[in-house]
């Protein structure tokens, strides 16, 4: 205890003094501080150790994060709501090392209510202590000003829980900041005003949910580049697969990269007829070299074998209208017995199909 004491004598200093300019020894004003504040900070580092299993240094550090410590008497209602929502001993001792002024929240009032919104929602504990570590004023937001409407926006705008819980868990500055959801109600009407379906849209806020609440300017700029640089027609099916190879990069460095793939495309294909296959992929397919330069693969495939012969199948089906969205890149990656079987499912529509096929490849 008196080692306790020590420590705390030190931490009540450095938190009432942080700003003053004098030292220790010619401190006056240590005195001052009041008695009752000072016992319940006792109190809270006390409560760490004894029933968290805190040592007294990871205590001391945790009480020094609470800057306004008046009263402990809602510690014990709090810990009893995290165990009764299913937050075992390890978690809870998680939260509090990381949010000790979790301990002080009003539980009926301010906690509760908040995690059982998100627990209902389908969030696991798991799911919610990554949440409250990335967000550590999470319990803070208000619940029908902030979070509700964060979560009916999201439902609104993905369909199903399922996939709000994916952007939720993937989505770092959603709850962190008080524009997030701004953002992402100007970053869908920024890609209507593109064109794109809404079901398009789904797809792409949903795989893109950590990137999704940032201003419009930076998703216009990728979109763009996309578009200008890299040749990438937004009717493409390839377009949001080309966005996301380049949504975690800066246009530097993405200008980087480019010039890196196309060293090594001309590297590479100078043992495997690189103007043959550029031709084919520019001139038959119509691909610009921009695209070509994100799927260096292509050039690794044989022209005669593989990538010849499953693009007349494409042709017939495309002619068919049978394709879908399944594009030429699509097709060509497929192994072999895969790209078969896939080709028996149209032998009711196509008789000879797959003959077709095998005797092109011959």
């Amino acid at each position: 205890m008196f080692i306790l004491r020590q420590h705390l004598r030190r931490e009540l200093f450095s938190i009432y003094h942080q700003k003053s300019q004098l030292s220790y020894s010619t401190s006056t004003k240590s005195s001052s501080i009041d008695h009752s504040t000072t016992a319940i900070r006792t109190e809270f580092i006390n409560y760490l150790i004894n029933t968290l299993n805190f040592t007294t240094a990871s205590a001391i550090s945790s009480s020094s994060k609470v800057r306004r410590l008046t009263t402990t008497r809602y510690c014990d209602s709090v810990i009893h709501i995290l165990k009764n929502n299913g937050f075992n001993d390890s978690q809870i001792k998680d939260i509090v090392a990381w949010i000790p002024r979790v301990l002080l929240y009003k539980p009926n009032e301010t906690l509760e209510p908040k995690i059982r919104v998100f627990l209902n929602l389908g969030l696991t504990n798991s799911d919610l202590l990554r949440l409250i570590k990335r967000n550590p004023s999470l319990f803070e937001l208000g619940l029908h000003s902030r979070i509700v409407p964060t979560i009916d926006y999201l439902r609104m705008l993905v369909g199903t829980d399922e996939k709000v819980i994916d952007i939720i868990n993937r989505s770092r500055w959603l709850f962190s900041t008080s524009v997030a959801l701004k953002f992402y109600a100007g970053n869908v009407m920024l890609l209507k005003s593109y064109g794109f379906s809404d079901e398009q849209i789904e797809k792409f806020v949903h795989r893109n949910a950590m990137h999704f609440a940032q201003p419009s300017k930076w998703l216009t700029s990728k979109l763009d580049w996309v578009e200008c640089k890299m040749g990438v027609s937004r009717e493409s099916n390839e377009f949001f697969r080309c966005f996301n190879a380049i949504a975690s990069n800066s246009v530097v460095n993405m200008e980087r990269k480019m010039e890196v793939y196309k060293s090594r495309i001309v590297s590479r294909c100078r043992k495997i007829r690189f103007r043959e296959k550029l031709r084919f992929y520019m001139d038959e397919v119509g691909y610009t070299s921009g695209y070509l330069v994100t799927c260096p693969s292509l050039f690794s495939l044989s022209l005669e074998k593989r990538v010849k012969p499953r693009n007349e199948v494409l042709k017939i089906l495309k002619e068919r209208m049978l394709l879908g969205s399944k594009s030429l890149i699509t097709l060509v990656n497929y192994p072999e017995l895969r790209f078969q079987d896939y080709l028996r499912g149209f032998e009711d529509e196509i008789p000879g199909l797959y003959e077709t096929y095998v005797s092109r490849r011959r």
